[in-house]
């Protein structure tokens, strides 16, 4: 997947249903050379050899088709390996027995909640299969009450308000929870993913994706974002609105590899935890 660590991705055969507009993972599927083993027992297996692994960026792990699987291998690779750390990325519901486990092993897990704007009309429409904004609010206050501090997902972040709306909206919400940190990124749309969206034929999210015209290749995907300079721009503000509200954050670039070397604002190149430092 990313450069983001040397670890492997947990891909599960239960793909997001309703998957996100702008998301062209959903019906990825990977050649035989790239799958290092398959099954629930031999995935298990597996993964103590691991410092690490992804619960998914391919499709959700607490999708409710997957989130009881998610939960057996969590378990039971923590018994096996005490210092294996998973990178959890969802945007679902996670279940109460699931969030008494992370909390319980707290000190050996990063988790990462993507909510990227507090427009519901907004995220209902690109993020047709995604938990409601209250929901994934709920599920970071009861996460970080229990001492699970969670990196908050802001991507991909559309530059783009209505009335009332204010850039400040989303991190001051975010500070009132206790959120500390957030990972922010403009995204890359590739033409089917932009076509999609276009197709809704909504006002402000037309005027959101008006302003990618930039047309880069990044990763495995070649696809449109914003310019260099007003990238730099957008992300300016939005970590001016975020460090306001005492929010660390950085921009990930996964989708921004442009910007190494370039710019001086606060990049995210690689997902860390204490317990790699020893591995």
């Amino acid at each position: 997947m990313y450069p983001c660590q040397a670890v492997p991705v947990v891909v599960f055969g239960k793909r997001c249903p309703k998957p996100c507009l702008y998301c062209d993972l959903h019906r990825k599927q990977f050649d035989s050379d790239q799958i290092i083993v398959s099954g629930r027992k031999e995935v298990l297996k597996n993964l103590q050899k691991f410092k690490g692994t992804y619960f998914s960026a391919v499709a959700d792990c607490f999708l409710p088709a997957n989130c009881d699987l998610t939960h057996y291998l969590l378990e039971h690779v923590w018994k096996r390996k005490e210092d294996f750390v998973p990178l959890i990325v969802t945007k679902q519901v996670i279940p109460n027995k699931s969030i008494k486990l992370l909390i319980t092993n707290k000190h050996r897990v990063v988790v990462q909640i993507s909510l990227p704007s507090l427009n519901q009309r907004l995220l209902s429409l690109l993020e047709p299969g995604a938990a409601p904004i209250i929901k994934r609010l709920e599920i970071i206050r009861k996460l970080i009450r229990g001492g699970v501090p969670v990196i908050v997902v802001v991507m991909p972040w559309f530059d783009i308000y209505e009335k009332n709306e204010s850039i400040e909206d989303l991190p001051r919400v975010l500070s009132g929870i206790g959120v500390k940190r957030c990972i922010i990124g403009t995204g890359v749309l590739p033409e089917p993913q932009k076509q999609r969206i276009v197709d809704l034929n909504d006002k402000l999210i037309l005027k959101a994706i008006s302003k990618m015209t930039a047309v880069r290749q990044v990763t495995t995907k070649l696809g449109y974002t914003l310019p260099f300079r007003k990238r730099i721009l957008a992300f300016q503000r939005l970590i001016n609105a975020f460090h306001k509200f005492g929010i660390k954050a950085r921009i990930c670039t996964a989708d921004n590899l442009d910007l190494i070397n370039k710019t001086k604002l606060p990049l995210c190149t690689e997902f860390r935890h204490n317990l790699f430092r020893k591995n």
